[in-house]
């Protein structure tokens, strides 16, 4: 165990223990002769910085748009795949298409497609006389782009995880069911949903821990922009820190980040074993 006891430690717990520690120091950066503790001033500068605030609001809105579409689509879709389609069980595997596929990648290539002068999308729509908008630069289209990209990006982890799920329900219990008289959509809601009750949850915490920190394919297909009507919390803190140089405050917004991230997640799991004490 010691050499993954080393490589978590180079390359998860030091720099996590220097981001927290850059979070209570003042120009660290900039100015390496000017280092002093500075306590939780960045974090307070921040909590009362409006920009702050809008980044944090664009990320709730980003985050609940797009684990409430990925869980619900990416379960459906599952449910709708719980079945034997005999030649045709092929099909099944297209859905992992997307997540062989680089962030970086899935980013640069939806830019260019939605790319208002030689975008294959605006061309098709306006081939096919349907109405078509400059998504990269209007403020509520490009947020309602970007959840779209990463519903078509992450859905298919969901996906993933229902389907092996379903794969471990006995054939007894759906047999069971049917016999006691339940449609499919009976079957669905009072005998699977309660079964994959933990799955849900898992692939739940997975999905809020992945919207919380989107920053990749934000950055690729807009910057954060028109103005900063996508400008998430994380693409916030990137532009604190390497853009105008305060890793203090950067930190401190990527640390109030993990606490809220760290929140969620406890009421997952608390969520979960609740669940497992009732089974």
């Amino acid at each position: 165990m010691a050499p993954t006891a080393l490589a978590m430690l180079l390359v998860f717990f030091y720099p996590l223990v220097m981001s927290l520690w850059t979070s209570f120091h003042y120009d660290v950066f900039t100015q390496p002769e000017r280092y002093h503790f500075v306590g939780l001033r960045n974090y307070a500068v921040m909590l009362r910085d409006d920009l702050f605030w809008n980044a944090l609001g664009k990320s709730f809105i980003f985050f609940v748009g797009t684990v409430a579409s990925t869980m619900l689509l990416g379960t459906a879709m599952a449910l709708l795949l719980d079945r034997e389609l005999g030649p045709f069980n092929w099909v099944k595997t297209l859905y992992l298409l997307p997540m062989v596929i680089a962030p970086v990648v899935v980013g640069i290539q939806w830019r260019f497609m939605l790319n208002d002068t030689f975008g294959v999308i605006p061309y098709l729509m306006k081939a096919l006389h349907l109405p078509t908008r400059a998504w990269l630069t209007d403020p509520g289209g490009a947020m309602v782009l970007l959840i779209g990209v990463d519903l078509w990006y992450f859905t298919p982890i969901v996906i993933l995880l229902v389907s092996a799920g379903l794969a471990t329900v006995p054939v007894e219990v759906r047999e069971a069911a049917k016999l006691d008289g339940a449609d499919s959509l009976q079957t669905v809601r009072y005998v699977l949903l309660p079964i994959l009750k933990p799955i849900l949850v898992v692939a739940l915490l997975i999905r809020t821990i992945g919207g919380l920190r989107a920053f990749d394919t934000i950055f690729i297909i807009t910057e954060g922009g028109p103005g900063r009507a996508t400008e998430v919390a994380n693409l916030f803190a990137y532009k604190l820190g390497f853009r105008f140089f305060d890793m203090g405050k950067a930190s401190a917004v990527a640390w109030l980040l993990l606490i809220i991230a760290v929140a969620l997640s406890g009421l997952y799991l608390r969520a979960l074993r609740g669940h497992t004490a009732t089974v």
